[in-house]
C-alpha cells in the first residue's frame, strides 16, 4: 500500500511538471503559455510563462522579416534589452540577444559588447504568412545588458510601439 501511494505521488508530481512545461519547438500549443498580449488586431502576439527561475516567451506574427521583443527601454528603444528572432524560408532559425544603444538603435549583439548570449534555447517556424519564434532564458542572467520587466511579465501589462 505504501508503495502504491509513493507511485501515485510521483505520478502526480510528473503531471504537475508537465502542466507547467513549455516546449521551445516553434509551435504554440493551447495552454502552453500562461500569459498573452495581442497587438495590432492579432498581427503580433506575445506569450510567456515563468517556470522556476526561467522565462519562456513566444512571438507569433505576420512579419516577413525579423521579430523582436525589448525590455525596459529608457527612451523609445534606448537602453533596452532585446531578443530578435528570424525564420528563413529554408526553415533555419536565427536568434540574437542584443542591447539597444540608442533611441532607434543600433542594437548590437551582447557578444559584440563583451558579454554572453543569455538565450537558453530558441526555435521557430513559418506556416503560411505566420511566423512563430520561441525562446527561453533565465530571469536573472547576471548579464549587465539583460533586463526583465518583472511587473509586465508577472501582471500581463506591456507597452509596445
Amino acid at each position: 500500500m505504501k508503495r502504491l501511494a509513493t507511485i501515485l505521488v510521483l505520478m502526480l508530481g510528473f503531471a504537475v511538471s508537465a502542466a507547467n512545461a513549455v516546449d521551445v519547438d516553434g509551435k504554440i500549443l493551447p495552454g502552453e503559455y500562461a500569459k498573452e498580449q495581442s497587438f495590432e488586431k492579432g498581427s503580433f502576439r506575445l506569450l510567456w510563462r515563468i517556470v522556476d527561475d526561467n522565462i519562456f516567451m513566444a512571438i507569433e506574427s505576420d512579419a516577413k522579416g525579423w521579430v523582436a521583443v525589448g525590455f525596459e527601454p529608457t527612451r523609445i528603444m534606448a537602453n533596452s534589452d532585446m531578443i530578435f528572432g528570424f525564420v528563413e524560408s529554408s526553415g533555419s532559425v536565427k536568434a540574437v540577444d542584443a542591447w539597444s544603444t540608442g533611441m532607434f538603435g543600433p542594437h548590437p549583439p551582447d557578444v559584440d559588447q563583451g558579454v554572453k548570449d543569455s538565450l537558453l534555447s530558441f526555435a521557430g517556424a513559418r506556416s503560411g504568412n505566420r511566423l512563430v519564434f520561441e525562446f527561453s532564458r533565465a530571469l536573472n542572467t547576471g548579464d549587465k545588458y539583460d533586463k526583465l520587466p518583472y511587473n509586465a511579465v508577472r501582471n500581463s501589462g506591456c507597452t509596445v510601439f
